[in-house]
């Protein structure tokens, strides 16, 4: 029943478009959330002077950015990540809004893939792919979203020409702790969240094992009734399962920690979440070859996932064939024997119980990059003079400022920075003979190297 009924729904709930992601708007939304829910990130915006946190309504008037309004006019106001007439919707959602707005326009999807044993990203599939679409929309894909070639994820979310990449993210989380006025805050907050959202998607679609395995005709299967309903089965069927509110949160709250942007995508130890996809799952065109039972063993597209050294052959011969599963118990792939000949296949409920590991194993990593962008403290004194301190950080800029009774804050000075692993004083000055609050803002690397920026605040406290 549980097969046939996402079946149905594939057949009846589509348009004609091809899918180039975990679902923008659902699957995609739904991780930033739970991703953000488990993360610091709500202490972390309350502790900068954003009071409401995660649901702080955040402002971007349209008029100051009409390319952003255009885009989120393409989002469904349903599905929780479009702001109202002003501008104006909490944290969460313009973090939601990131994560749908990162396959905009429709050819960053394919910067979206990562295969850590070639350490390529996404190619045009070759072949007969496209033979069922029409004439029209071969065109169209393959003049507006299909290039030959994409940027590999963790490479793309650094990208000059990702309009969300980590320089987009730094700028605008600088200015939302040094910005004159809170409304200016406001939109360079929003701005920076719309950033951190685009890049927990890139790093999100590597949970699909497509993705990660090389396999981009899986980009085209058919998922609905007409010839050009063409897309991702796998992905389609985490939308239909989870939809938005429904995906869920990391196992047991635990969150991915890496030192390094890019570790949370692949490393050298094979931590990164395409590694760990790459390596633990097949995906529809990488699933073991065909072979006759007494001649050969079954070719393997990839070493890993790797095959038992015996298969039950007795009862992969009858009807329903049998299950090969992993050490945890969840399926891997389904076989059969038939006629002599082993063979391989992914069923709707196989993937059903792949999700249901995926899923909260995308969410920790997608967390765990989420409080890696917001890393860092600087402790704020201000009893008779102004101390800086924090520790990890490296060499940067400090920007020390003053806020009055009305919110606007004023630059009081620029002092160059070099921090320690321990905690360091990076700063130091008289108190401002007005004003109620002091900001800081460091912006540089972190010890490990790592572009970083870091806004902490105290209330003054005159004798």
């Amino acid at each position: 029943m549980k097969k046939l009924a996402i079946a149905m729904a594939l057949a009846g709930g589509l348009v004609s478009q091809s899918a180039h992601a975990w679902e923008a708007q659902t699957t995609q939304a739904g991780l930033a959330e739970q991703a953000a829910l488990a993360s610091h990130l709500h202490k972390k915006l309350v502790a900068i002077g954003f009071t409401g946190g995660l649901f702080e309504a955040l402002t971007i008037p349209p008029a100051d950015a009409p390319a952003l309004v255009d885009a989120l006019k393409l989002l469904s106001p349903s599905n929780g990540s479009v702001p109202d007439g002003r501008g104006r919707q909490a944290a969460i959602g313009w973090l939601a809004a990131g994560a749908a707005l990162a396959d905009v326009p429709a050819a960053n999807g394919a910067n979206h893939f990562y295969d850590p044993t070639t350490k390529t990203g996404w190619e045009r599939p070759r072949g007969d792919v496209f033979s069922r679409l029409s004439n029209a929309v071969r065109q169209s894909i393959g003049r507006d979203q299909l290039p030959e070639h994409g940027v590999p994820a963790p490479d793309w979310i650094v990208d000059p020409k990702n309009p969300f990449n980590l320089d987009s993210f730094i700028a605008q989380y600088a200015k939302a702790g040094s910005a004159a006025t809170p409304g200016e805050r406001s939109r360079h907050m929003a701005a920076a969240l719309i950033a951190a959202g685009a890049m927990m998607h890139a790093l999100g679609d590597l949970g699909s094992p497509s993705r990660v395995r090389g396999d981009y005709a899986a980009q085209f299967e058919p998922i609905g009734g007409g010839p050009d309903d063409l897309g991702s089965r796998y992905e389609r069927i985490a939308s239909l399962v989870y939809g938005r509110l429904g995906v869920p949160a990391p196992s047991a709250q635990i969150i991915t920690t890496r030192t390094h942007l890019r570790d949370f995508f692949t490393n050298k130890d094979g931590t990164g979440l395409a590694d760990l996809i790459a390596r633990s799952y097949f995906s529809p065109n990488t699933l073991p070859g065909k072979s006759r039972i007494n001649d050969q063993k079954p070719t393997l597209a990839k070493p890993k996932p790797s095959l038992p050294l015996r298969l039950n052959l007795m009862a992969a011969s009858r009807d329903e064939g049998s299950t090969l599963r992993d050490a945890a118990g969840t399926c891997l792939a389904r076989y059969h024997v038939d006629h002599g000949i082993l063979g391989f296949s992914l069923d709707d409920d196989c993937v059903l119980e792949q999700l249901a590991v995926i899923m909260p194993e995308v969410a920790s990593y997608e967390a765990g990059l989420l409080d890696f962008l917001f890393r860092g403290e600087l402790d704020v004194t201000t009893e008779g003079t102004i101390t800086v301190s924090a520790k990890g950080l490296g060499p940067g800029q400090l920007e020390i400022l003053v806020e009055d009774e009305r919110g606007v804050r004023t630059k009081i000075a620029t002092p160059a920075a070099k921090g320690g692993e321990a905690m360091t004083v990076i700063g130091t000055m008289p108190l401002p003979p007005t004003g109620v609050k002091i900001v800081a803002v460091f912006r540089g690397a972190d010890s490990n190297g790592e572009p970083i920026v870091v806004v902490g605040a105290a209330p003054i406290i005159r004798n």
